[in-house]
């Protein structure tokens, strides 16, 4: 009997061990109804539908294999960062035999200006697909970013960057954008203490069983998807902690958030991933892409599907957390 007792305290400690580790967030996700949007509000919700209807229904399909539209796109982001204030900076990507850009803009800092803060959203899409919420919600939220920033006061450089070629079959290889930046970064010695990517950031329902999960999350979160999700390494399990608990000290949308084993391969389908390959602690932002949108990478991802409301009160709630990010 003294010997089950032990196993069973065993047991528990490293179940309750891995709830601490995995599962459990600083601060409370928000579940009141949120109050109308104000003024700035609707204004805000306006321009990120602009934005994502030009993407994916104006330019449409952006890629390799139609480069002018992934050009195109390229071209967009940076007037559209002109328009917010900022001079944008390109950065040339070999792919093949073309050359496409990331697209960025520079917010210094401070007291901590050499310590960098990097924000990034992929702007192409897999053929086949408009690609309004993979990943033209993303982009959009990253310009309105910038804008609403623009004069914000910070200790941390703040980098938003707009990545090309995220995904396949460009993923993981030298011509991936987010991969490519987060190396010559690296080589130049850059001082990247974080990086957040957004990715998917517009679908969202409050119906139930509207979410599902990798084996066994479904015991741990909610089966409607109506959060914004936060998602880590082990390794960046700090940035998380820290991002998410500013998030929810401003938000008006539910979060959840998760640090996961390498075991869960889905962690890694982003711009994050590049950065953990340079051993940057990194987190990806997201509506859980085919874990919740039935539209993911199909020609029925229109920019008339993604709630804006949702997706101008996540931004609004994101710049409070830059901003306590990016201060000493």
């Amino acid at each position: 009997m003294a010997l089950l007792g032990a196993l069973a305290l065993v047991v528990f400690v490293a179940l309750a061990s891995g709830y601490w580790l995995m599962l459990s967030m600083p601060g409370g996700s928000f579940r009141d109804e949120p109050a109308p949007l104000k003024e700035e509000g609707e204004a805000l919700r306006e321009r990120l539908h602009a934005h994502v209807r030009i993407l994916s229904e104006e330019i449409g399909e952006r890629h390799y294999w139609r480069p002018d539209a992934l050009r195109a796109a390229g071209d967009y982001v940076e007037r559209a960062f002109e328009a917010a204030g900022h001079r944008p900076r390109r950065q040339a990507v070999p792919t093949g035999s073309r050359t496409f850009h990331n697209i960025e803009v520079v917010l210094p800092g401070g007291l901590l200006a050499d310590e960098v803060l990097v924000v990034g959203a992929h702007y192409d899409t897999v053929r086949g697909s408009p690609g309004a919420d993979d990943n033209a919600s993303g982009v959009a939220v990253l310009i309105e970013l910038a804008r609403l920033l623009q004069n914000a006061e910070l200790d941390r450089t703040l980098r938003l960057v707009a990545f090309v070629n995220e995904e396949i079959p460009f993923f993981g290889s030298r011509a991936m954008g987010s991969l490519y930046y987060a190396r010559q970064a690296s080589a130049e010695g850059m001082d990247i203490v974080g990086m957040i990517s957004l990715e998917m950031l517009g679908y969202f329902s409050s119906e139930p069983n509207s979410q599902a999960y990798p084996f066994p999350l479904s015991h741990f979160y909610p089966d409607r998807g109506e959060f914004l999700a936060f998602v880590s390494n082990l390794e960046s399990r700090s940035l998380l902690h820290r991002t998410i608990g500013a998030f929810r000290r401003h938000a008006e949308i539910p979060s959840e958030g998760l640090v996961a084993p390498p075991q869960l391969g889905d962690i890694r389908r982003s711009d994050h991933w590049a950065f953990w390959e340079s051993g940057v602690p990194a987190i990806m932002l997201t509506d859980t892409a085919n874990f919740r949108n039935p539209h993911y990478h199909r020609p029925s991802d229109t920019h008339d599907r993604l709630d804006y409301p949702a997706m101008a009160r996540l931004t609004e709630a994101l710049v409070a957390t830059l901003e306590a990010l990016a201060r000493r």
